[in-house]
């Protein structure tokens, strides 16, 4: 799901390798690389990463027509990046650009050790309707995209279960035969 909803959302990062091989507590995974190097990034990027984070969720919803605790680290991780797109980067319409809260944390450990509200509850509640706004947005993109794609969906998960791994090439090609426009080198858009 991962690698498909990021080879056609146009400003996530393209797949290097897609693997069902486990690897410490990931089932498998798939591997982006950016195109260019950079240090800022689009609120466009971080949606399609979002939907790209959620597309093994959706993946499960449509295949098993289940769910597993397997999306678990992929939802933490997608939940942070929407909090921040809110109270970090300014990037809700909704709640504007403003930076809300703030964490002390101790430098040699690395860990937050606790967090500053600077807001009110009415603020607080905005912010969490605003995280769930990109989060349902996102896993309904990554659905669609899914729909849309379920011959790539089929052909990536069979290719996975005869190899367990697919390398860039591979990949590039598989879904190209299928239909999918490959992303440009250079082309990807900050």
């Amino acid at each position: 799901g991962h690698a498909i909803v990021a080879s056609v959302m146009p400003h996530a990062d393209p797949v290097h390798k897609v693997s069902i091989v486990s690897r410490g507590r990931a089932a498998g995974y798939t591997l982006k690389l950016p195109i260019v190097e950079r240090r800022l990034f689009s609120r466009k990027h971080f949606l399609d990463e979002l939907a790209v984070a959620l597309g093994g969720y959706a993946a499960e919803k449509i295949i098993f027509n289940d769910l597993t605790t397997g999306a678990a680290n992929d939802i933490k991780i997608a939940t942070d990046v929407a909090r921040a797109l809110v109270t970090k980067y300014g990037m809700s319409e909704k709640i504007g650009p403003v930076a809300l809260g703030g964490a002390e944390e101790l430098v040699f450990l690395g860990r937050e050790i606790s967090t500053e509200k600077s807001y009110s509850e009415e603020v607080a509640k905005e912010v969490d309707e605003e995280v769930s706004k990109f989060m349902n947005d996102a896993e309904k993109t990554a659905r669609d995209v899914l729909k849309k794609n379920n011959k790539a969906l089929d052909a990536i998960a069979k290719r996975l279960i005869e190899k367990e791994t697919i390398e860039r090439e591979e990949f590039d090609s598989l879904i190209k035969s299928i239909g999918i426009k490959l992303k440009k080198q250079g082309s990807h858009k900050v």
